[in-house]
């Protein structure tokens, strides 16, 4: 077999003569790209030489072959049978190896389910090329991405069947994107029977190494933004998280009576309610390091920060109203002891405490009153502010054990 570069009637003819001379006979292949042709021959049953095959310009790699019919064709697969056309599909030259892409915030968290912008979209499929990538302009003013969306800028980079799989109209997560770009370009790079080792320890807090696609993810994080944490409770922003021993959060789970989400973020149920919490305790644990500390000041905040306001009242042991009040208190700055309760049930939970709202009754008269109750100690912040108020400072009824707290007569 030998490859000649010249018209390619001229070539046809010359093939043909010489058959005629040797016996032999032979068919071209006509490879074709960017106005220029190349000319393979190759005899009657057998398979043209890949060595043979045109190269790509300069930051440019051949992508696929397609046939006359505008199909992907492979032109060294097969013995020859006959004269055939193909058209040699180039496009950006592939980068030795992608390097990160992502950011993780600034607590080096993932956020693997969070949607994935268009500027990281477009950060993500040029770092798969060597050279710039023009297509990534196309995606960086988007406001969240699809998966069409990818398979669009990416039209003519990689071959149509490598693209097939790409579809969909549902914006994509970071973790669903990681999970397309990288088996891309590994099928492309290294073609098939590449294999994705297992992640063996944790790269990001929010991201389970065993969770499906985290393999494709964790090499597509920043090292430089990520972060280890110790075992045990963290609040990050004013929102409470729980590491294991590994660093890794505890996700979608519970524990010591408190749930925390898929994202590992601890929740009261109400999106809401977490967010004034949050906005609360985030100068708290900026300011302390003990825990017990931080609840003593979010006592002292609930305390001092809010006004008697006559509100709803509950039956004794009645239970469900906590939520509601918190926010109402926690967004109004006013309401009766129910309230002061439900802020400081709230804020408590939110630093990793078991608190328990109460709803029961106060002083031998049996007045309707509402508390809080953690391990059980009692606190109650309203009744310390009535005395505050009329300059009795030494009334303190945080954390009171039963004895301190039965002068007051609580019944629930």
């Amino acid at each position: 077999m030998k490859i000649k570069k010249a018209a390619a009637g001229f070539l046809a003819l010359a093939a043909c003569l010489a058959l005629s001379a040797c016996g032999e006979v032979t068919y071209t292949f006509t490879l074709s790209s960017g106005g220029e042709a190349a000319l393979i021959e190759t005899a009657e049953g057998e398979t043209p030489d890949p060595a043979l095959a045109p190269s790509a310009p300069e930051w440019e790699r051949i992508v696929c072959y397609l046939d006359a019919s505008g199909a992907e064709a492979d032109p060294f697969a097969a013995p020859a049978e006959e004269d055939a056309e193909y058209a040699v599909l180039t496009g950006p030259a592939l980068a030795a190896e992608p390097g990160p892409w992502l950011e993780p915030d600034e607590y080096g968290l993932a956020h693997p389910d969070a949607p994935l912008t268009g500027a990281e979209a477009a950060a993500g499929v040029s770092a798969m090329f060597a050279a710039g990538f023009g297509g990534a302009e196309r995606l960086a003013g988007l406001e969240t991405v699809t998966a069409d969306d990818l398979a669009a800028a990416l039209e003519g980079c990689f071959a149509p069947s490598e693209l097939a799989g790409i579809a969909g109209a549902e914006p994509l997560t970071r973790l669903e994107a990681a999970s397309l770009l990288v088996p891309l370009y590994l099928d492309a790079r290294c073609g098939e029977g590449w294999e994705m080792p297992g992640l063996s320890g944790v790269t990001a807090p929010d991201l389970n190494p065993a969770r499906e696609g985290a393999a494709f993810l964790a090499p597509c994080l920043r090292p430089e933004g990520l972060r280890e944490y110790e075992e045990g409770l963290v609040n990050l922003g004013g929102f409470l998280y729980r590491a294991d021993e590994n660093g890794l959060f505890l996700m979608d789970a519970e524990a010591d009576g408190l749930y925390y989400g898929p994202g590992g973020r601890y929740t009261s149920g109400s999106e809401e309610l977490d967010g004034l919490v949050a906005a609360v305790l985030e100068p708290i644990c900026a300011e302390y390091t003990e825990r017990e500390d931080m609840l003593r000041a979010a006592y002292e905040y609930v305390r001092d920060e809010f006004t008697y306001l006559r509100r709803n009242y509950y039956e004794t042991g009645e239970t469900g109203w906590e939520t509601e009040e918190a926010i109402t208190m926690l967004s109004t700055g006013r309401g009766n002891c129910y309230n002061y309760a439900a802020a400081f049930w709230a804020l408590a939970r939110g630093l990793g405490y078991d608190a328990e709202a109460v709803s029961g009754e106060i002083s031998r008269r049996g007045q309707p009153h509402g508390w809080v109750m953690i391990d059980g100690l009692y606190y109650d912040p309203e009744t310390e502010m009535t005395y505050r108020r009329d300059h009795m400072y030494d009334r303190d009824m945080f954390a009171m054990e039963e004895a301190r707290a039965s002068q007051w007569s609580y019944d629930f």
